[in-house]
């Protein structure tokens, strides 16, 4: 860089976390909300993190006691066991007063597989509304493949990934030198700036008046 003249302006080390996906991602992703656990939006998970559920009711609730409390499970929308399963795991914590930061996506093809309408009415019970539950109108192949490959952006509503990122990038970008390179050297005056926006408003008035001829011109030759 130094040869061809290219200032280095910083160089950023990797932060997972800056890459890991909140529910509100995936909200966009999914073009869907959340039927419950809206305060829980900007709740993130790491892609390691994320479980495809295809086993037994038995086997998925042991995996939900021995797995990171902040799991994302994935199942198919018909599995109203896994679904009854996940609520009743929630319901057993809260009682003991204990966190639970897991979520729930269920995935089936639209106009193909939905939730049963009696499974819908208990995710939309009060008691059950800060449980983060959403329904991706897809098949669990294409939603799996999709976080995978999902890049988070930053949200101005999600504040903690925000001050993670401005902690995280700050040290690492010589800012003295990123304004220097980006400032005028001269700044404008006023009047300047007003004669450049009026050059540039005649050299588009200009060239508008020529589009016009030009095609004026066209259509005379052709009629």
């Amino acid at each position: 860089m130094q040869r061809w003249g290219v200032p280095l302006l910083g160089c950023i080390p990797d932060r997972p976390f800056l890459g890991c996906p909140a529910l509100a991602d995936l909200e966009r992703l999914f073009d869907t909300r959340l039927i419950g656990g809206g305060r829980h939006r900007f709740r993130h998970y790491r892609v390691p993190d994320i479980n495809l559920v295809t086993t037994s009711l038995k086997r998925f609730l042991e995996n939900v006691r021995q797995k990171p409390s902040r799991t994302l499970y994935v199942s198919h929308v018909t599995r109203d066991d896994i679904i009854l399963g996940f609520l009743g795991e929630y319901t057993r914590l809260k009682r003991r007063g204990v966190p639970f930061e897991s979520a729930l996506i269920l995935c089936g093809r639209e106009n193909k597989y939905d939730v049963c309408p009696q499974i819908l009415d208990i995710l939309k019970d009060p008691e059950l509304a800060d449980v983060p539950i959403m329904i991706a109108k897809m098949s669990t192949h294409d939603a799996m493949g999709a976080m995978r490959t999902l890049t988070p952006k930053l949200n101005i509503g999600d504040n903690h990934r925000v001050e993670i990122a401005v902690e995280h990038y700050e040290p690492h970008i010589d800012f003295e030198l990123l304004l220097e390179r980006t400032s005028s050297p001269v700044p404008l005056s006023e009047e300047e700036v007003m004669e450049a926006a009026t050059r540039s408003s005649t050299l588009g008035a200009a060239a508008e008046t020529a589009a016009a001829a030009a095609v004026a011109s066209t259509e005379a030759v052709l009629s």
